[in-house]
């Protein structure tokens, strides 16, 4: 491998098949792709997006070393933990903990590597009652479980991710993400292929669009949704998909309650000078305005914003319930929420914003989790979620 500042570098790859045409027999060419030319950089997330048969899979696979190049070049720096056919490696008579040292064999893992990895494998898997048993018995749930956790264990430097946010059950798709993410703050590249335009603008930090095999859009997260968007809407040969065409998600909707006494008309951020911002660092000045009308003839409601991580967990949930904010308020103006030195470490965060009643039991207008903003990478090796401001001291005996 070559020592050079990028972990993923493509150049013009192209990918020929032969179709039959049982006819006459005879082969037909098809490039699935063509003329591919990327960088990804080293704790990049890079997010692959494309209609069905746009040929995102197959440049995965190109990327892993499972399909040869016709043509141009991969150049991977560092080792690969392909999260594409999960279980490719998994033999079914084998027991889980057969097929943990299996696996590590055939990804060329030190048996003594495997054997300090393999209480955290069965842990995290949460197989541990059934890693003797031939996984032929497993559910295809608990295969899932075995083959991601025995993978992502092995510490890679490069991972390729196709549509696997999905497997296991809720409990462990937050620990998969959560640890995915980890290797990202480790200095990890992640290639991930997503129809959930929403994880794409929230993790990625750039997006390559295909279009029947081919380049359409390389950059920014949010200029790639947003070229995708119109690509579909101008008919250009992509295939419809419900997930990526409705902006914002029909789920947002159910994110929505109340009897809109008063309601939330929109959340912006904004730095210090007021101008509009999504993406922050550590210590930053941070402020969330949320512009409201009212229908209370003057009287004050209650108005309440909570902070989570990606996965859903909540940081902070404050109200205004004993502030010293005037008992009438205007019947329409803005709420500042301002957080003087925001105390959030790198990641990406989703914000909510709610009004109520003084009991906190009849909503207003509630917006769960439909707002989202993230923390750039800064100096430092802390880990979590939050800087807490803290001193270290030795005393000797």
């Amino acid at each position: 491998m070559e020592n050079s500042g990028h972990s993923i570098r493509a150049d013009s790859v192209g990918v020929k098949f032969f179709l039959s045409r049982q006819e006459k027999r005879k082969k037909k060419e098809f490039w699935a792709l063509e003329d591919i030319s990327f960088t990804a950089e080293k704790g990049e997330i890079f997010g692959i997006v494309g209609s069905n048969g746009a040929g995102k899979s197959t440049l995965l696979k190109v990327i892993a070393g499972i399909y040869p190049a016709t043509q141009g070049s991969v150049k991977v720096n560092g080792s690969i933990a392909p999260l594409i056919e999960l279980g490719a490696a998994i033999n079914p008579e084998l027991t889980g903990a057969e097929n943990i040292f299996l696996a590590g064999s055939i990804y060329r893992i030190p048996k003594a590597a495997i054997k300090e990895q393999f209480e955290r494998i069965v842990d995290f898997s949460g197989l541990k009652k059934f890693i003797n048993i031939p996984v032929k018995n497993y559910s295809s749930g608990m295969f899932i479980r075995l083959a991601f956790s025995t993978i992502i264990f092995f510490q890679p430097d490069v991972i390729l991710i196709d549509e696997v946010f999905s497997v296991g059950d809720e409990v462990f798709q937050k620990k998969s993400f959560e640890k995915i993410l980890s290797f990202r703050r480790h200095g990890a590249t992640i290639l991930l292929v997503t129809h959930d335009a929403k994880l794409i603008t929230q993790i990625c930090d750039r997006a390559l669009i295909l279009s029947e095999g081919r380049m359409s859009f390389l950059g920014s997260a949010e200029e790639a949704v947003d070229h995708y968007h119109q690509l579909i809407k101008g008919g250009e040969g992509l295939e419809t998909d419900v997930r990526l065409v409705q902006k914002p998600p029909p789920k947002v909707e159910a994110k929505k309650w109340g009897n809109k006494q008063v309601e939330i008309k929109k959340v912006d951020f904004v730095d210090a000078k007021g101008k509009p911002k999504e993406k922050f660092n550590t210590g930053d000045y941070f402020e969330a305005r949320i512009a409201y009308t009212s229908r209370l003839e003057g009287k004050r409601p209650i108005f309440g914003v909570a902070i989570n991580t990606i996965y859903k967990l909540l940081i902070y949930g404050p109200n205004t319930l004993e502030t010293k904010l005037p008992e009438k308020i205007p019947n329409q103006g803005i709420v500042r929420f301002i957080i003087p030195e925001l105390p959030l470490l790198e990641g990406n965060y989703l914000f909510s914003a709610a009004v109520y009643d003084k009991t906190l039991k009849t909503a207003y207008d509630h917006h769960d989790m439909m707002y989202h903003f993230r923390v750039l990478p800064g100096r430092g090796d802390d880990f979590g979620s939050v800087r807490i401001r803290s001193e270290w001291e030795i005393e000797g005996n």
